[in-house]
This record gives C-alpha cells, structure tokens and sequence, in this order.
C-alpha cells in the first residue's frame, strides 16, 4: 500500500509539474453584448494579442488565421526593451494579411531609443498604432469607435495616473459604443470612472506565475511601487466590470522575466460583438 501510494504521489507530481509548464497556446473566447453595439456588428470577431517581447511561439500565425478576425489588436508590448525589434515587425507583417490590425504601445515599447523606427516599419506594413487617438469602424450601416491610449510610464510613480487623465482626454467624447487598447491592466481603477464600454489590455502576464487554481501572483516588476499591488493583484487575467466598463485582461504571449510562467499558458483572446436588446426594445 505505501508503495502504491508512493507511485501515485509521483505520478501526480509529475502530472502536476507538466500542466504548470505546459506552454501551448490557449485561445479565450469571450461575448460582449450591448444595446449601443449595433446589428451589423453581430458576430463581429475582435482578436486580442498582447505581451508579445517577439518571443518564439510556433504556430501563432496559424492560429490566429484559423480563428478568422475581422480585426487584430495588440495591446503593448510587442518587442522587449532589448533586442531586436525585427520579429514583432516579421509579426505583424503576417497578420495584416489575415486582417486589419491596431496596436497601442507597451512600456517595453517605448523603452526603447529606437522605438521611433519600428513603428515607422509597423506603419509601413499597414499597422495602425493609436496614440491617445481613435478610429470608427463600420460594418452593416453601424459603426463602433476603437481608441487607444499610449502607456503612461514615468519615473515618477506619482505621475502616471496623471499621464493616463492627460491621454484620455485627448479622446473626444462620443455616446456610441467604445473600445479602448490600453496596454496596463492595473489602471482599471482610474480607467472605470471615463465611460469606456470595453478595455482591451495586457501588461499582466496573468500574475506571471498562477497558482493551480488560476490565482495570479504578482505582476510586472515594472509596477512594482505603482499605486496597485504587487502581489496577488487585483486584475491580472480574465474579464472585470466596474462603473459599466467591461475589461478584459490578455494573459500574454511571451516571458521576459526570469520567473517562469507556470500554470499560465501564452493566450489569444476573441472577442464576439453583438447587439442586445434594451427591456422593452421591440424585436
């Protein structure tokens, strides 16, 4: 009996260990309705990439193509802040064949000295990045407006909320239905209260490491001593709603950290617009 038990402890071990390290990519989907979302936005498939740092992740490609978007998102952080920026550029090149793509900056990004070029690259490609600005997309006679905002880094901690007041209200206001790219999901606290009916973000990695349950650990040692927690964080993977904004937080592609990602396998989120009817909206 003790050596049957001893067996079963190491196989479930062993188990255990390959299902943290299991790093194949997972693909979320998600439904959002909304009576401000239009009918020709039904069935309307956004694809949401996030935390790239042009990691190596065979057979992205084809399943983002297999997923079949009508629009691709990236929210921050394609590249790393070392490195060459020429896989997230390779990227991206791909998928602007399979569909349309927007991306907002990550702080990795803006690291960068040489940012300046690979956007210059993405813009060449067709990539469109917002910069505290907005596009309206339309399809059936509806429309939907698409913002994105860049990352609000500073050195001084303090100064970020006032980066993130000062990009939103670069944002006209607009009573249809917005979605906003927004790269740090940690800042939902102030993003909540500006009337956003979708943010699209990453920064996350998904708490890093996970316990088995789900439960992110800690986030980006890029936030650490910003004003939300470094340890067990509030928002870290998943969808929220606070104040009638929806948030959904991208665990991420890649890893530049040290600690690896464990129980946190690299995902891709969809995102399915439709329309929902008010109470009393005739059919």
């Amino acid at each position: 009996m003790k050596t049957l038990l001893k067996t079963m402890a190491i196989a479930g071990g062993v188990l255990c260990v390959a299902k943290g390290f299991d790093n194949r990519i997972e693909v979320t989907d998600y439904a959002v309705e909304s009576p401000k979302i239009g009918e020709g936005f039904n069935g309307f498939r956004i694809l949401q990439i996030s935390d790239y740092h042009c990691d190596s992740l065979p057979g992205l490609v084809e399943e983002i193509k297999a997923l079949r978007p009508d629009i691709i998102v990236s929210t921050g952080d394609l590249v790393h802040d070392k490195g060459s920026y020429k896989p997230g550029v390779r990227l991206m090149e791909r998928l602007v064949k399979i569909a349309p793509v927007y991306a907002v900056t990550g702080n990795h990004d803006i690291w960068r000295a040489d940012y300046s070029d690979m956007e210059r690259e993405l813009n060449e490609i067709g990539v469109t990045t917002l910069h505290d600005d907005c596009v309206f997309i339309k399809r059936g006679g509806d429309e939907l407006r698409l913002a994105g905002i860049d990352d609000p880094f500073s050195t001084e901690k303090s100064n970020i909320e006032e980066n993130i007041e000062n990009s939103i209200a670069q944002i006209p206001r607009y009573d249809g239905y917005t979605i906003l790219l927004f790269h740090r999901a940690n800042q939902m606290d102030i993003l909540k209260h500006h009337g956003f009916d979708l943010i699209l973000s990453g920064h996350m990695h998904g708490g890093q490491f996970r316990l088995p349950w789900g439960t992110g650990v800690c986030e980006p040692k890029s936030s650490w001593g910003s004003n939300s927690r470094a340890f067990f964080p509030k928002y870290f993977a998943g969808l929220y709603e606070s104040h009638g904004t929806k948030m959904i937080v991208n665990r991420g592609l890649g890893n530049p950290m040290i600690i690896p990602r464990l129980f946190n396998r690299p995902e891709i989120t969809v995102v399915e617009l439709g329309h929902k009817e008010e109470q009393g909206e005739k059919s």
